[in-house]
């Protein structure tokens, strides 16, 4: 019996299934190892240094001019207005007449007691004639005890009448006086509350008058800063008419009581206005000393500020890298010549010694890689 011959096809087909899928994997594994990593990008910065300056520890408040003296002249008697003198902002002395009411009625009144003052006396003058007489015929005995007490008696009551005669004759000389209604101090009238023919009684406001010379600068001082507002501390404030300028004023006043609801003081500071610039009503932003204080400085151009948000942010250099540093921003510095930079006081974020970026890019993130 013959054999068949054995044929090793099939083991070779095996063997190449096999090392198919190695050979494959081998030339991915390959191709793989040879791709190319993209470099990271360094981006070339300028930086400077963070410093450390001593600077004065000021408080911002909030204000307003008020005057010193404020007067709502009001009428002091019952009649109806016959002409008025001023005009808002007319300029007055003390005693000035503003307003005068009509004086007919209590011009005859006037003239009454005085009269019923004058027969009074005169009646007066007689009772003390007969109380003289009376006194020597009691003292001749020509009348009895009770006669004599009787004629006392009607001597003082005559007197007792005339002197109220010659009150209500006084109290009638005043009210004609009052007719006319006067400044009660030199100032400047800020407005007029009466018309001709308007009936105005004691409580009725004519005029308003005020004394610009010296105003009060009005700050609510938080309870924090009060051993900085003794009386004689000098404060400095700005206002809106005049943006360039700085007035100063003097703690003359301190309240007495902290506010419950803002936890703050009321301070009156007084302002002298000589040239009258100045006018109650104005807001005032006032900045006060409260010590001194070492702070980190930047160069301003350091600072990347978001108006919308209310931030500032800059960058410090750390290990060749960027850090994004979010802080808080005080006080400019000027430079002491125009090469100079300004420097802006930094209240937390940075430390003295760091590394700013000056002019940082838009494109730089925190992270980057910078030399």
């Amino acid at each position: 019996m013959t054999r068949p011959a054995f044929t090793p096809a099939p083991v070779v087909l095996l063997s190449a299934l096999v090392l198919a899928p190695l050979v494959a994997a081998c030339g991915v594994k390959d191709t793989q190892a040879q791709s190319p990593v993209a470099p990271e990008i360094v981006l070339t910065v300028k930086t400077a240094p963070v410093l450390e300056q001593t600077l004065a520890r000021t408080l911002t408040l909030t204000g307003t001019l008020v005057p010193s003296r404020e007067s709502a002249v009001a009428a002091d008697v019952t009649g109806k207005v016959a002409q008025i003198y001023v005009e808002r902002g007319s300029r007055v002395a003390a005693g000035a007449p503003l307003v005068r009411l009509d004086r007919r009625q209590a011009a005859l009144m006037e003239e009454e007691a005085r009269s019923q003052a004058a027969a009074i006396a005169a009646q007066a003058t007689l009772a003390t004639s007969e109380c003289a007489r009376s006194k020597t015929l009691f003292a001749e005995g020509a009348i009895n005890q009770a006669e004599f007490d009787r004629s006392q008696a009607a001597c003082a009551a005559a007197g007792q009448s005339a002197m109220a005669a010659r009150a209500r004759e006084q109290l009638a000389g005043k009210t004609l006086g009052d007719l006319v209604v006067r400044a009660p101090f030199a100032g400047v009238v800020a407005d007029r509350f009466v018309n001709p023919g308007e009936y105005v009684r004691p409580d009725s406001r004519v005029a308003s008058v005020v004394q610009l010379g010296q105003l009060r600068l009005e700050i609510g001082v938080p309870e924090s800063a009060l051993a900085a507002f003794g009386v004689g501390a000098e404060v400095s404030f700005k206002v809106a008419a005049y943006p360039a300028e700085i007035f100063t004023g003097r703690v003359r006043y301190v309240g007495a009581t902290v506010r419950r609801q803002s936890r703050d003081l009321l301070v009156d500071a007084l302002v002298v206005n000589a040239d009258e610039r100045l006018r109650p009503g104005m807001f005032a932003v006032a900045e006060v000393t409260l010590g001194q204080a070492t702070l980190p400085v930047v160069p301003r151009s350091a600072l990347r500020s978001d108006e919308r948000a209310g931030t500032d942010r800059l960058f410090v250099v750390a290990e060749g890298r960027a850090v994004e540093r979010l802080v808080h921003k005080g006080e400019l510095i000027p430079g002491a010549s125009k090469e100079e930079p300004v420097l802006v006081a930094i209240h937390g974020g940075v430390k003295p010694g760091e590394r700013v970026v000056l002019e940082p890019d838009p494109a730089l993130r925190d992270g980057a890689r910078v030399k």
